[in-house]
């Protein structure tokens, strides 16, 4: 699925003007020109096993399956291209004939050789049916398989074409970040399509420049920007159910429950950031440190003005109030701007570890629950 997904993606940033792309819907992939042609791609992954050597069940499944989709009527041999992608690199001869044979005397030349090498085996190969029924298909729709196929295996990783086209325009240290994003931009619109019991078809203009806009927005030095999601509904409401420190400190102050989960959704979102952020260099567990230590000095400050000025209130609606001035404020991490939730999620992480708190009393008043 990984690779279908990197396919899908890859050919909704290439196709041109008037394309759309669609994912397990024709074939693993497949590329819908706006002049009626469709590419229909098979995509193998295989770290292990070679699915293009000579007699690989994969290959002429594959050229099988083709083939009886042309005898069904389900694809139109005239406007239809073939493509089987293959990552990591491999090779095969008769895989190499098949690629290159691209006129009728091609293709019959490859039907004899293969025909002798087949003569030449011991024992019939697990592939032998559909060996089988590629030399008993129509010669038309087997010309028109064979001269319009290519056989593509010259990537390590089903990343690397993706990666190649991001990389003239992004910088080093958010390139992975940003392919997997499209990539999971992707999946999520394909995704969206399939539970509305709609087939995965996807625009590849509209998906291009909604790429730009974000590259656009996002490829800046001075800003940190987020590469993940909103969490799932589930997760939140199972985490607000397990009432952790910092969801205790905001019931103290009495919050309500819309106040509760979005605190709740932007401590994981700010938590999956880090984690991402880390493991791509793009900050240090100095930063991290320099930058709790500046959320609690703020903190500090607001908390004092809010107990000297507005001591007449409850505490409870002075906690709210210190909760809510510290959540609109944007410091920046080691001088680049973070994303809005990323500032809210620290402070409830810090609320959580209890090197603060929004309650005037809230260490007494958590302290039986610690």
């Amino acid at each position: 699925m990984r690779c279908n997904l990197c396919a899908f993606c890859f050919h909704l940033l290439t196709a041109p003007g008037g394309a759309s792309v669609s994912l397990e819907y024709l074939d693993d992939v497949a590329v819908h020109l706006a002049g009626g042609e469709v590419i229909l791609e098979q995509t193998k992954s295989a770290p292990k096993q070679n699915p293009i050597s000579d007699w690989a069940v994969d290959l002429w499944k594959s050229l099988a399956n083709w083939l009886s989709f042309m005898v069904a009527g389900e694809i139109d041999p005239m406007t239809s291209r073939f493509r089987l992608y293959v990552t990591p690199v491999k090779a095969g001869g008769l895989a190499t004939a098949v690629n290159d044979a691209k006129t009728d005397a091609d293709v019959e030349a490859l039907v004899a050789n293969l025909i002798k090498a087949r003569g030449k085996l011991k024992a019939a190969p697990a592939c032998d049916a559909d060996v089988q029924a590629f030399l008993n298909a129509d010669a038309a729709h087997r010309a028109a398989l064979i001269k319009n196929i290519t056989v593509v295996s010259v990537d390590a990783d089903p990343v690397d074409p993706i990666r190649a086209i991001f990389k003239p325009t992004v910088s080093p240290l958010i390139l992975d970040l940003v392919c997997e994003r499209a990539i999971g931009a992707a999946k999520e619109a394909a995704d969206r399509l399939i539970r509305a019991g709609k087939p995965a078809i996807l625009d590849a203009y509209a998906f291009q420049a909604e790429q730009r806009a974000f590259i656009q927005k996002n490829n800046l030095p001075g800003l940190l920007s987020s590469f993940t999601e909103q969490p799932p509904v589930e997760a939140v409401e199972q985490l607000i159910a397990d009432r952790p420190a910092f969801v205790r400190q905001l019931e103290l102050i009495e919050v309500g429950d819309e106040a509760c989960v979005r605190a709740v959704s932007d401590y994981l979102r700010t938590l999956a950031d880090i984690s991402v952020w880390g493991e791509s260099g793009l900050i240090f567990e100095k930063n991290l440190s320099e930058w709790d230590d500046d959320l609690v000095g703020r903190y500090a400050h607001v908390s004092a003005e809010v107990q000297d000025v507005q001591a007449g209130h409850p505490a409870t609606v002075r906690g709210r109030i210190v909760y809510r001035r510290c959540a609109q404020l944007q410091p920046p991490l080691d001088g680049r701007v973070v994303p809005g939730h990323f500032v809210h999620g620290s402070f409830n992480a810090l609320a959580h570890g209890l090197r603060l708190g929004w309650h005037p009393d809230y260490k007494t008043l958590l302290e039986p629950a610690i």
